[in-house]
């Protein structure tokens, strides 16, 4: 989702959850969500949605964790030290990206970041019916806030009417699109009341949807999804995330925030679950958390750091930090985005020349040193649905062809101010460059260079619904194992995430069909179709598929980063060893 979005060798599959939502049905779908022991080992990978990702080694390996604890002695001192930033947003029913929210908020179920299992949450138990267009979550008893105020189904019906109440303007609520009536409320056509939610009591929450949707409980344990405090929301306002006024119910609380400095997390009392080890979690927050890592945790000054591409190989080849670096795999793609409703680039052979006008190789090998993978196409191999030959054909003698038949031979009468818009940090400035010389030299094109800070650029991106841009480049990491994350909740017309206003007929009827499919192999099969069309339409060109590597001191154990941003707390099982 948002643009900046945790594992042990078993590792529920993100095919195997597919199959358990639309081969075996919901009730299969159930099962697993019921907290089973049944985990198959396979390749998870990553998101945020939207946001930068985990990773290592490539999509398809196996998560691994920085080391487990075992048997080995707990120091006295808990403290954990990590380099962050300061959120975009702290309200799950705003954001676009999940930050570190599981820390502060759950939701009816929980992703286990340990190994991709469910966890009944503020829900213990919930089923559909027989075709998985209803759902009811039944409460579990005893869950209160972190002030003790009592959570029941209330707080779930308003806090879920309230993600889609246009007033909110949330940046994430086209999750909410399968619920009855969710895209007609987010859009002002009815009113919130008309959402297909209720509390049927203090026990029980009924949520109905458009269409059965088998795999349902995963988008219910999105950030998104969680609940907020009413009866502080309604006293403070938008004060509420504030420390002195902050009410949560997750295994964490947040003590202290000094803007732009520090986020203090202690654990809640209150929690219903297993307790943290951790007693303070102390989040450093940078302007460039990626860039400013590594260098304070060579000082000793946080335990835990992203390793940047630009410092890949420098860490690699040090004998110290190469063995406390440790991959974590991702589900991601950063791309570049057109707007399809302003000239040149509502042009569909000008968006193929420029998406075909760079050389990929060269970006990835020299410029981003192998750190990351090349992404022919947009979903990344482990989602269901991936299909290479979707790749567009042709060469920079093709993209220049395509150029002089839309009117720009060499790049003649190109506008000058035309403008690429992207996020400030590691690293595409050094892509955004490389693509500014590429397109100069290949296809004699004039290209400016904007580069904002990550919080301004989400702000300029949602602006976009209604002003007129050239192009900007925006990533997307997977927020739960399925397909319909990236092609009904991004790129399909009514969701239109990216603001290209890019609508193709086809390609929504596609992806509207396929959202309600249980067949797995058929469902695949019309995603596969519709990847076709969504990267011949050029309206959003791959670029890369993240992965990403940190260093962890040694007396840090079990750091999990799951490879979907829809998980669980991973604070919650950091423990400091002797």
């Amino acid at each position: 989702m948002g643009e900046e979005t945790r594992i042990s060798e078993r590792v529920i599959s993100r095919r195997r959850l597919l199959s358990l939502s639309v081969v075996g049905g919901a009730a299969a779908l159930l099962v697993a969500c019921g907290g089973g022991n049944e985990t198959p080992s396979a390749d998870e990978t990553q998101s945020a949605g939207g946001g930068e990702s985990a990773g290592s080694g490539g999509q398809g390996t196996t998560p691994a964790a920085s080391g487990d604890s075992g048997d080995a002695e707990l120091a006295d001192e808990q403290v954990f030290r990590y380099a962050s930033q300061e959120p975009e947003d702290a309200d799950p029913g705003i954001t676009g990206s999940p930050w570190s929210l599981s820390e502060l908020f759950e939701g009816l179920v929980v992703i286990d970041p340990r190994d991709g299992s469910f966890i009944p949450s503020m829900a213990e138990k919930y089923e559909p019916n027989s075709d998985g267009s209803k759902w009811t979550f039944t409460m579990r008893p005893g869950v209160v806030w972190s002030d003790g105020t009592p959570i029941t189904a209330k707080d779930f019906e308003w806090s879920w009417k309230r993600v889609m109440d246009p007033q909110t303007a949330s940046k994430y609520a086209a999750i909410f699109y399968p619920i009855q009536n969710g895209e007609e409320v987010a859009k002002g056509e009815l009113p919130p009341d008309e959402l297909g939610v209720k509390a049927i009591d203090d026990s029980t929450f009924e949520v109905t949807l458009k269409e059965p949707t088998p795999f349902f409980p995963i988008i219910a344990a999105t950030w998104t999804a969680y609940p907020v405090p009413r009866h502080v929301i309604e006293k403070v306002g938008n004060r509420w995330l504030e420390p002195e006024n902050i009410v949560v119910n997750g295994p964490f609380i947040l003590t202290e925030w000094k803007h732009d400095q520090l986020m203090v997390f202690e654990p809640n009392p209150n929690y219903w679950g297993e307790k943290p080890t951790l007693t303070r979690a102390e989040f450093i927050l940078y302007d460039d958390a990626t860039a400013k890592g590594l260098p304070a945790y060579e000082n000793d000054e946080i335990d835990h750091a992203l390793v940047p591409s630009s410092e890949y190989d420098r860490v690699r080849e040090d004998p110290v930090l190469s063995k406390e670096m440790q991959g974590y795999p991702t589900s991601s793609t950063e791309q570049i985005h057109f707007d399809c409703s302003n000239p040149p680039t509502n042009d569909i052979r000008v968006r193929q020349a420029l998406a075909l006008g760079f050389r990929r190789e060269p970006l990835i090998k020299d410029v981003l040193k192998d750190y990351y993978l090349p992404a022919p196409t947009i979903l990344p191999d482990d989602i269901p649905g991936h299909n290479p030959d979707a790749a567009l054909e042709g060469d920079l003698e093709k993209a220049k062809s395509l150029l002089a038949e839309a009117g720009f031979p060499n790049g003649q009468g190109w506008p000058e101010d035309f403008t690429l818009v992207y996020r400030n940090t590691s690293p595409l400035p050094l892509i955004a460059q490389y693509l500014q010389q590429e397109w100069k030299q290949n296809l004699g094109i004039t290209v400016q260079l904007q580069p904002m800070e990550p919080r301004a650029y989400v702000e300029w991106r949602s602006a976009r619904e209604t002003q007129p841009y050239n192009a900007h480049m925006g990533i997307w990491g997977s927020d739960y194992s399925d397909p319909s994350n990236w092609h009904n909740q991004l790129y399909a017309s009514n969701a239109d995430f990216y603001k290209t206003h890019w609508k193709n007929d086809e390609f929504d009827s596609i992806v509207a069909k396929a959202m309600t499919m249980t067949d797995p192999d058929a469902r695949a099969a019309e995603y596969a179709k519709a990847e076709e069309i969504l990267i011949r339409e050029a309206a959003h060109v791959p670029i890369y598929h993240g992965q990403r590597f940190f260093v962890t001191k040694p007396y840090v154990k079990d750091v999990y980063h799951f490879p979907t941003a829809a998980a669980g707390s991973w604070l919650k099982y950091i423990k400091i060893v002797k």
